[in-house]
C-alpha cells in the first residue's frame, strides 16, 4: 500500500513537469528542478514520516506562472520603428512566395526557409489586390507573446498576418538582417506536437532565413525584436 502512494504521488510530479512542458518552459529552470528534487524525495522515502513530508510539499500552490499574470500596464512602452504599406491578395499563394525566394540570385535569396510555410498551413492570396498598412513596434524590456498581442489588440490596430510578412520580406528583404522580424497572427498555426508557430524573419551569419518560433504563453521574446500589427483608419478620430 506504501508503494502504492508513492507510484501516486509520483504521477502527480510527472503531470506538472508535463503541464510545464506545455506551456513552453522546457529548459530545466528552477521550478522544474524543484520538481525533480521533489519526485526523488517521494521515491526515496524510507518511512511514513519522510512521505507525509514530501507530499505536504507536493500539495503546496504553485506559484503564479508568468502567462496567468496580468498584463504589464498599458503604458510600459514601446517604440514604433516603421510603418509600412503592403500589398497582399490577388491569388498570390504562400507557396508562390516560397518558390520565387528560392529562384532569388545573390544576397537577397534566403539562406534558409521552414519546410512548414506553405499554402496548406498559412495561406495567402485570397481575396483581390488590396494594401495594408503595416507597422513594426518594440519594447523596452523583453516582452511575452502576451503583451505582443495585447498591442494588436489596442484600439486602431489589429493582428497581422503570415502573408503580410511573406510579403513584406518580398519588398524589403535587407530590414530582417537588422533585427529579427516577428508576425504573431490572431490564430497562429500549430506544429504537430500543438505548439503555436509565429513568422520570424531574421538573419543568420549574413543570410536571411525564413522561420517560425514558438509562440506559446508566457514565452518571452527579446527586446530587439520587431513586431508586426495592421494599423487601421479609427473612424471619428
Amino acid at each position: 500500500m506504501f508503494d502504492d502512494r508513492k507510484a501516486r504521488a509520483l504521477m502527480i510530479v510527472i503531470e506538472k513537469i508535463i503541464a510545464r512542458n506545455h506551456q513552453g518552459l522546457t529548459s530545466l529552470d528552477e521550478k522544474t528542478f524543484k520538481l525533480f528534487e521533489l519526485a526523488k524525495r517521494v521515491h526515496y522515502a524510507k518511512n511514513e514520516e519522510e512521505f507525509q513530508s514530501a507530499v505536504a510539499d507536493l500539495a503546496k500552490p504553485a506559484p503564479v506562472p508568468d502567462y496567468l499574470k496580468p498584463p504589464m500596464p498599458s503604458n510600459a512602452g514601446i517604440r514604433i520603428v516603421k510603418t509600412v504599406t503592403i500589398q497582399i491578395g490577388g491569388g498570390r499563394t504562400t507557396d508562390d512566395i516560397v518558390g520565387a525566394a528560392k529562384e532569388l540570385e545573390g544576397p537577397s535569396r534566403p539562406g534558409y526557409i521552414n519546410p512548414a510555410i506553405s499554402q496548406t498551413n498559412m495561406p495567402s492570396g485570397h481575396g483581390r489586390k488590396r494594401s495594408v498598412v503595416v507597422e513594426w513596434f518594440k519594447f523596452d524590456h523583453d516582452p511575452t507573446t502576451e503583451e505582443v498581442r495585447t498591442r494588436c489588440e489596442e484600439p486602431g490596430y489589429g493582428y497581422s498576418t503570415y502573408e503580410d510578412g511573406l510579403r513584406f520580406q518580398e519588398d524589403r528583404p535587407d530590414d530582417q538582417r537588422e533585427c529579427p522580424h516577428v508576425v504573431i497572427p490572431e490564430n497562429p498555426w500549430c506544429d504537430a506536437n500543438g505548439h503555436p508557430q509565429a513568422l520570424n524573419l531574421w538573419s543568420s551569419t549574413g543570410d536571411r532565413e525564413l522561420c517560425l518560433d514558438y509562440c506559446c504563453l508566457g514565452r518571452r521574446w527579446r527586446r530587439y525584436c520587431l513586431f508586426a500589427r495592421r494599423k487601421y483608419l479609427v473612424l471619428g478620430a
